[in-house]
């Protein structure tokens, strides 16, 4: 039993990254990101890396609740992605992200493409038609295929629906024909963190951990 109580304790120190054997993992793995050559996919798969430390740990209340990763990471996140965050870890605001998210939105395209994978959702809306005639009326437009991700957008629900009583924020689709990154049929939005975490799984699956493989 004792023995069993120690492992536990050890893979307790793991997951916080207090033990030597997970810093020098999590090291190791913040210099093989950093080694990628600047651009979108290396920020990418650092935001997937460190959403994956962070698991279970996010905070729970205030302005930085719906982020996935830790602030405690911004060090390693600016380390690891100089291009986007040369000031360092101080200038590091994950809500107010440096990124363009159509710009983000084009390389998920280009990748997601080699994968095979078809667009996970259909956006749908309405648009107004008229003439002199008739006037006006709607009709429901022609959905777009899209890409879905849960609360992807920098936007929160309640901006969208205004008696909305959950905590959380709007999803983000990224129109599969031409990368228009919406929260809506035709309301465009900003990519959050959680978005490019999402690509992050959508194209390589569930982020390492540096205490996997002890």
């Amino acid at each position: 039993m004792d023995r069993c109580v120690q492992c536990e304790l050890e893979r307790a120190d793991d997951r916080l990254l207090r033990s030597d054997r997970s810093r020098a993992a999590h090291a190791r793995h913040i210099s093989a990101l950093a080694a990628h050559p600047p651009g979108t996919e290396r920020l990418v798969r650092t935001l997937h890396y460190l959403a994956g430390v962070s698991f279970g740990r996010t905070v729970r209340t205030g302005p930085l609740r719906f982020e996935p990763v830790l602030a405690e990471f911004y060090g390693d996140l600016a380390a690891a992605c100089p291009d986007v965050w040369p000031g360092g870890a101080s200038t590091v605001d994950l809500l107010a992200p440096p990124w363009n998210s159509l710009a983000v939105a084009t390389w998920f395209l280009g990748q997601i493409q080699l994968t095979g994978k078809p667009p996970n959702a259909n956006l749908e809306g309405w648009i107004t038609t008229g003439n002199w005639w008739h006037g006006h009326h709607s009709a429901r437009a022609e959905p777009l295929p899209a890409w879905r991700f849960q609360e992807g957008s920098l936007t929160h629900i309640r901006e969208e629906r205004k008696d909305s009583t959950a905590d959380r924020r709007c999803d983000a689709y990224i129109v599969a024909a031409d990368g228009r990154v919406m929260r809506t049929y035709d309301t465009p939005c900003s990519l959050a963190t959680r978005g490019l975490v999402g690509m992050g799984i959508m194209l390589w699956g569930t982020p390492p951990k540096p205490w996997d493989g002890f």
